[in-house]
């Protein structure tokens, strides 16, 4: 124990006096022979100061760095501190100080070799550890390096003991030829770093047989004779020794062959005595063979092998000896004489005695006998409570009152823990008491144990055993101590006798007569038991009358308490017949012992031993906060002996509150309470990347590594080897981080920890050289190479993490565990739900998820999580779901059924195994069959109404969404309809015919080419239903093709379910309203295409490869004939600028289609590939989006610059531009605007994922981001600009013709112009409008095939209207 004692005084010459005198006494010091004190100092001395006061910790002390930060230091010491500005009220003083290492390189700069030798001397010299001051002392100072000039450089050389590292012997070459390492460099390294302590040298053992062939006995003789007088080990050198020389084999000439003997201490192995055969009668193995072994093994030593020669195995036994006898002088005597021998005593040279002592003594006492051990014996604690302890011994006793009848006595103290009470059982020999006389007193006694040590063989190994020996001194010599603390056993017993008011009032007569008359009786059972104080009855309870009562005594006994119970039924006769049995309960003084836990861990809560004897423990039960415990997978109960052990598993700050236990007796009942609000805290929450891909490409890159924690927590960075790490700090007062710069000091594949200790959280930086270029690259997840995996940290209020792998087209999400904080706990929670907490359960859960929306909506694991909380809810409600309930678990399932939870849904319906949206499904259906009562309840999202049917049908207008009818149905009949308006973004379109075999192998394949298609509605009742109608409003009218009815088959696809259209047909589809009708009732919905057909889609794909070879070919016809008719059709401005204009189109459209042909090669086409991964690969296939965007937009500016041409030729009729100008104000429209609006798009669209298609083709992106936007509104906003010019155009031409100062050239070139413009922008105009149209109306078949014409069709337009049709150039 460390045991604190605060001193008041304000003499300072008593503290010096008392600091005097605890370092003058010699340690330890015993105050008896069972206590002693190992150290007493002074920690801490606290004294007036201005405004309050300092607490200075003595030497070797210092304050914990949170009292240090809370109070504030009042000295400059850095790592903790030993002087705070306040008294801590929590009675917490100085601690021990921790002691910190340091090694010093002190570098000195001399040619003296003199100088250097004394220095040597002097170090080597000193006696080590050497005090500086009462605070620091060098432990050991050694010369390490000498550098000394060499030929062309410096030679560094190191000391005895040291060695240079490897690399610097690689990196600077070695000088000596040492070759584990060097002990010589050829430079001085610029690092500052020298030479190290050498590791201790590795050790080589060699065996080396020589064959020596001689058929001289003598010589053999002289050569044992030799080996054996050598003294061993043995040097040849000082790298090399022999360590032993012996004789092994010896083979002579034998009848027939040879026979080969070994040596003592030698054996030959035993395949080869089965092999060669056997000269001798070994019987384990064999000492000699017939034949010399030609693959030249020999002999090998005994020690090889388990034979008989090992040590012998060693037995200890303890026996017990009982004497009974009353002499008290022969008991003395032998105590005297076993005391006086000396141990072990040897009785032969196969046995000894190790030990050998008097254990206990047993005499009469009044009424029986008390047994009393010997010092450094005592008894087991079951025995002191089974007996009743006589001394004031409290962890276990050493004397009982009674002779134990199995034979067993007083043990070894040793055997026992004071924390624990644990008992030791050893067997001892049964005995019987025997009674003995002793003048006119009768006598029965026990003995005491001795302890006998008997030894086999000749070995130090030792068995030991207890004796008994017994006796009865004629005088007890030890008596009881009277107990002094007084036990309250609380009993309560039922009175089959009728309940009144009046019972109620302590005052009432009827109160005190019938106390009185109880009491008497009870007084009159209980008084014969021992320690009997009293009997009180403390009140009376309803059920029929039911008694509480409390008996007091000084000592309890259940044998004596079940015996007065027992008698209890016939002694209240008088009064009442007693219902039942008498129970009894003691409230324990002790509390439940709860360890201090952190959320997310295990919690054990230990709940006894009792502090009194109960008799036997038969089971236990538990509360919290006042309501039964009952075991789950999280909650376990262990009643062992006299304990129970509750284990929570996962603990949250849920778990908080007041622990009720009872340990059940068959006679008494022990009550703990334990209360665990200061026992559970929030655990850390570690916000770090664990697992870092880097690019390293030079030595000395710099990579941060960051990690932050709650405010309340502190962490640091550590190195592989323990190391603390210099670490920058930051915190906002929420949250702290931490970042460490980590330098590569080469680039190589290497994998390095580093660890975040007392959390146990680490981070893996796994580099690669710059040779090997990132193939995801991504400031959130770093960079990487296909296969690599990235682990990054949740958001803040979320624990978990997520992880990416590295693909082809970048980082792909593969697992998401971050689970919002709360609703983690609300999971945990509901694991262990019972019937009864539900209403407050969904309560609870209805308000979290509400305030927690925004986050829940973006985590699919904490989507995942509410769903599995709704089933538990779900298999919870076995009875009645009421409609409070139901409102609260469908206010729940509208957070996370809305739009913004698209992604997350579309996440977790990729999961092969399980099925989140199902389970959602089936968990409504499960709730919504137990509903009652009429409700009517409405979400922004959800519609429940449950009604009673009349006029034999039962129909229902749904929010104008869906009209449901049901003929030839009973009258009274409960109807429930919950309609889902938005549960199309939760469910996946998969039916009964989607490809399963697809799914499971192609991680690409988890949608289909159809679409939920309007509200899904459940539709539940008790009565047999054998027709439904219903009609469903359209979400979507463009949606035309292959309506199909469909119901929710939870069986489907091993249970992962799927839309089926068993027993449902197809009715109508008018006027986007579709009506089905059904034999059944389950969830509703209609499934429709939401792409064309695959036939269609294989025209759309040869009309458009037949039409861009066509437009490519037309393309470049113009570029030839542009070029060739240059000179003659750019005679004046107008003219050239007009031609400018063509030709960049037509270039910009040609590079555009070439582009597209890359980008097609690059994805794979469904059609072409079918069961592929139709992923594209994100870095090629957004460069060729890039350049097509680019292109395709130059194509359209470069037609504005055409139309601003003909506006201001037109227009502005005197104004006179150069060629120059309008040259550069074409290229800074034609590729300056489009460039512009290329990066933009890519800037904001990229970072997210979102800048192009993720599967098919290599496009821009329209489902995530509409970064398609920033093609289609620039070029419908130039054809708009440009069907404007050609309007105000033909008005002024038609209204006076082109003015006067125009040139003929230029007049029919505007009209050339003119003409283009008024044919070209429309045709490009419509094609990208109907381009629009594919995406709003994506079955629409007439509109595919009008884009995919007009589309591959711009260049052959081009040559045809922009070329072909100027007269100039026919």
């Amino acid at each position: 124990y460390i045991i604190s004692v605060e001193l008041n005084t304000t003499n300072v010459t008593v503290i010096n006096q008392l600091r005097t005198t605890l370092r003058s006494i010699s340690y330890p010091f015993s105050i008896n022979n069972r206590i002693q004190i190992s150290e007493a100092n002074i920690s801490t001395v606290c004294y007036p100061s201005s405004g309050g006061y300092q607490c200075l910790c003595e030497d070797q002390y210092r304050w914990p760095c949170d009292h240090c930060f809370l109070y504030g230091s009042c000295d400059n010491i850095t790592d903790t501190c030993g002087c705070i500005n306040a008294i801590p009220p929590d009675g917490q003083y100085c601690q021990p100080a921790v002691l910190y290492e340091y090694i010093i390189s002190v570098e000195l700069n001399t040619t003296n070799v003199t100088v250097i030798n004394q220095l040597r001397t002097t170090l080597r010299s000193i006696s080590y550890p050497f005090s500086i001051n009462n605070r620091i002392q060098i432990s050991e100072a050694n010369i390490s390096t000498v550098c000394y000039p060499s030929s062309g450089g410096y030679q560094c050389l190191c000391e005895d003991q040291y060695r240079w590292p490897c690399d610097h012997c690689f990196l600077y070459g070695s000088c000596d030829n040492i070759t584990d390492t060097c002990g010589c460099i050829n430079a001085i390294p610029p690092d500052g770093q020298y030479c190290q302590p050498a590791a201790p040298p590795v050790l080589y053992e060699y065996i080396i047989s020589v064959e020596l062939n001689t058929t001289n006995v003598t010589v053999i003789n002289q050569l044992r004779t030799t080996l054996r007088s050598i003294s061993y080990p043995f040097s040849i050198n000082n790298r090399i020794q022999i360590s032993e020389a012996n004789i092994s084999t010896v083979c002579y000439p034998s009848s027939g062959g040879y026979q080969c003997l070994c040596e003592d201490q030698y054996r030959w192995p035993c395949d080869h005595c089965f092999l060669y055969g056997s000269c001798d009668n070994i019987t384990d193995t064999c000492g000699c063979i017939n034949a010399i072994p030609p693959d030249g093994q020999y002999c090998q030593p005994v020690t090889f092998f388990n034979y008989p020669t090992s040590p012998p195995i060693l037995y200890e036994y303890i026996i017990s000896v009982e004497l009974n006898t009353t002499d008290v002088m022969l008991i003395n005597q032998l105590r005297t004489t076993l005391r006086s021998i000396s141990y072990p005593f040897s009785i032969n040279n196969h046995i000894k005695i190790s030990e050998a002592n008097i254990s206990t003594v047993c005499y009469p006492s009044s009424g029986g006998y008390q047994c009393l051990c010997e010092d450094q014996y005592r008894w087991p604690c079951d025995h002191c409570f089974l007996y009743g302890s006589c001394d004031n011994i409290t962890d276990t006793c050493g004397c009982i009152n009674a002779i134990p009848p199995d034979g067993q006595y007083c043990q070894p103290a040793g055997q026992y823990s004071n924390q624990n009470n644990t008992v030791i059982s050893i067997p001892a020999v049964n005995s019987t008491p025997v009674p003995t006389t002793a003048g006119t007193t009768a006598t029965s006694t026990k003995a005491t144990t001795a302890s006998t040590t008997i030894p086999t063989n000749t070995s130090s190994t030792t068995f030991s055993t207890p004796s008994t020996i017994s006796t009865a001194p004629t005088t007890p010599t030890v008596t009881a101590a009277p107990p002094s603390t007084v036990f309250k056993v609380e009993m309560s017993m039922e009175l089959d006798k009728q309940f009144t008011a009046t019972l109620n009032d302590a005052t009432s007569s009827e109160y005190k007569d019938l106390k009185s008359r109880i009491e008497s009786v009870l007084n009159e059972q209980y008084k014969g038991i021992t320690g009997f104080i009293g009997v009180s009855v403390n009140g009376f309870r309803k059920g029929s009358i039911i008694t509480d009562f409390v008996v007091q005594t000084t000592q309890v006994k259940p044998t004596e308490v079940a015996e007065a119970n027992k008698n209890i039924p016939d002694a209240m006769k008088s009064i009442a017949t007693v219902i039942g049995s008498v129970t009894a309960d003691y409230n324990s003084q002790n509390a439940i012992n709860i360890p201090l836990t952190y959320t997310g861990t295990s919690m054990a809560l230990t709940c006894g031993p009792p502090d009194i004897n109960v008799g036997q423990i038969n089971g236990s039960e538990w509360k919290f906060n006042g309501k039964k415990i009952t075991e789950s997978a999280r909650i376990k109960v262990n009643t062992s002996g006299n304990v129970s052990m509750l284990t929570v598993d996962n603990v949250i700050l849920a778990d908080i509150g007041l622990y009720e236990c009872t340990l059940i007796g068959e006679v008494i009942n022990v009550n703990q309470k334990g209360d665990a609000t200061n026992k559970i805290q929030q655990a850390p929450i570690v916000q770090l990347q664990s697992i870092l891909n880097v690019h390293c490409n030079v030595p000395g890159q710099i990579q941060p590594l960051n990690c932050c924690v709650q405010s309340l927590y502190t962490v640091n960075w550590f190195s592989p080897i323990d190391t603390l790490l210099d670490s920058k700090k930051v915190s906002n007062g929420k949250e702290t981080c931490i970042t460490y710069n980590y330098v590569f000091k080469s680039c190589g594949q290497q994998k390095i920890d580093f660890f975040l200790f007392y959390l146990f959280s680490c981070v893996k930086l796994i580099d690669f050289c710059n040779s090997l270029a990132p193939t995801c690259v991504d400031t959130q997840y770093g960079t990487g190479r296909v296969g690599d995996t990235s682990i990054v940290r949740c958001n803040p209020g979320q624990v978990g993490s997520r992880t990416f792998v590295c693909q082809q087209t970048g980082w792909m999400l593969s697992e998401d565990t971050c689970i919002v904080t709360a609703i983690q706990e609300l999971f945990v929670v509901s694991t262990n739900l019972n019937k009864e907490e539900v209403p407050d359960f969904v309560g609870n859960l209805s308000s979290t998820v509400t305030k927690e929306r925004d986050k829940i909506a973006t985590s699919s694991a904490t989507i995942s999580a509410i769903v599995d909380i709704l089933n538990n809810i779900a298999s919870v409600s076995t009875g009645d779901v009421t409609a409070t309930v139901m409102e609260n678990v469908l206010e729940t399932v509208d957070v996370i059924i809305g739009s913004e939870s698209r992604q997350s849904w579309t996440f977790l319906n990729a999961n092969r195994t399980s099925s989140a949206s199902s389970a959602l499904l089936s968990s409504m259906e499960s709730l919504s069959d137990r509903l009652v009562g009429e409700i009517a309840f409405e979400t922004p999202r959800i519609l429940l109404n449950r009604t009673i049917t009349f006029n034999n049908s039962f129909t229902a207008n749904l929010n104008n969404s869906i009209f449901i009818k049901v003929p030839n149905i009973n009258n009274n009949v409960f109807f429930t309809t919950i309609t889902f308006s938005t549960l199309d973004n939760v469910m996946p379109a998969r039916n009964s015919s989607f490809d399963a075999i697809r799914f499971n192998t192609t991680s690409n394949y988890t949608v289909t080419d159809n679409a939920i298609n309007a509200a899904v509605v459940l539709v539940k009742t008790k009565a047999t239903v054998k027709n439904v109608n219903l009609s469903f409003n359209k979400l979507n009218s463009s949606l035309l093709l292959n309506a199909q009815c469909v119901f929710w088959n939870f069986t489907l696809f091993n249970n992962l379910g799927a839309w089926d259209d068993e027993g449902c047909t197809f009715v109508s589809d008018i006027n986007n309203i579709v009506t089905c009708s059904c034999n059944h009732l389950t969830s509703f919905s209609i499934l429709m295409a939401t792409d064309i057909p695959p036939e269609l889609r294989e025209a759309l794909d040869i009309i458009t490869y037949f039409g861009v070879g066509i437009s490519m070919a037309s393309l470049v016809i113009c570029l030839i004939i542009e070029g060739y008719v240059w000179k003659d059709v750019t005679r004046n401005s107008t003219s050239f600028m007009r031609h400018v204009s063509i030709i960049n189109t037509a270039l910009s459209l040609l590079i555009a289609d070439i582009c597209f042909i890359i980008g097609a090669s690059i994805a794979k086409n469904p059609l072409e590939n079918p069961g592929g991964d139709y992923n594209v690969p994100v870095g090629p296939c957004s460069t060729a989006t890039f350049f097509m965007h680019f292109f395709y937009l130059a194509l359209f500016f470069w037609m504005l610059v055409s139309g601003l041409l003909l506006f201001y030729r037109t227009v502005m009729v005197f104004s006179h531009m150069s060629k120059s100008i309008m040259l550069a104000i074409g290229f800074l429209l034609g590729y300056g605007c489009p460039l512009i609006i290329a990066v933009i798009t890519v800037a904001v669209t990229a970072p997210g994922n979102g800048y192009i298609r993720a599967d098919n083709a290599c496009w821009l992106n329209w489902i995530q981001t509409h970064a398609l936007l920033a093609l289609v509104i620039p070029a419908l906003t130039i054809v708009f600009i440009n069907i404007i010019i050609v309007i105000v155009v033909l008005f002024k031409m038609l209204r006076r013709g082109v003015g006067d100062a125009t040139q003929r050239d230029e007049k029919q070139t505007l009209v050339v112009i003119v003409r283009c413009l008024a044919i070209l922008t429309p045709l490009f105009g419509l094609t990208w409008a109907l381009g629009v149209g594919t995406m709003i109306s994506s079955t629409n078949k007439g509109i595919h095939i009008a884009f995919a014409f007009f589309n591959s069709l711009q260049g052959f337009f081009i040559l045809v209207f922009g070329t072909l049709f100027d007269s100039k150039v026919c």
